[in-house]
């Protein structure tokens, strides 16, 4: 099996942007941001790069509610329950976010970029 390994995007040329919860809801219609997701975007002349990560209160969440899930799930499975909440806290270096990209001749990618131009 192959080891996961996270390319920074800044260090391949992207430049970093943000956009506010609503302009990120008005742009991505069936992916509404929520109180659990955090998201960073990256573009390029080529392409958007969107990542989503779990955000810092559900990762405060599942910190408190660790020790019900050791009870829950039983401590035959500590170790496996360890090494999921390890992997909440390092998202990056275990690959667990999801991501997408916007080619540069989509409309979206023209919107998100008048927004960046507009700032």
């Amino acid at each position: 099996m192959s080891k996961y390994i996270y390319k920074n995007p800044l260090e391949q040329g992207y430049k970093q942007f943000k956009l506010t919860r609503k302009q990120h809801n008005e742009l991505f219609k069936y992916r509404q941001l929520k109180w659990t997701d955090k998201y960073e975007y990256y573009y390029n002349d080529k392409n958007i790069l969107i990542f989503k990560f779990a955000s810092i209160l559900l990762t405060i969440l599942t910190t408190i509610l660790f020790p019900i899930s050791l009870l829950f799930y039983g401590l035959k499975d500590t170790k496996e329950i360890i090494q999921d909440h390890k992997k909440i806290y390092n998202q990056k270096k275990y690959g667990l976010f999801v991501s997408d990209s916007i080619c540069s001749n989509s409309d979206i990618y023209k919107k998100i970029i008048d927004i960046i131009n507009k700032n």
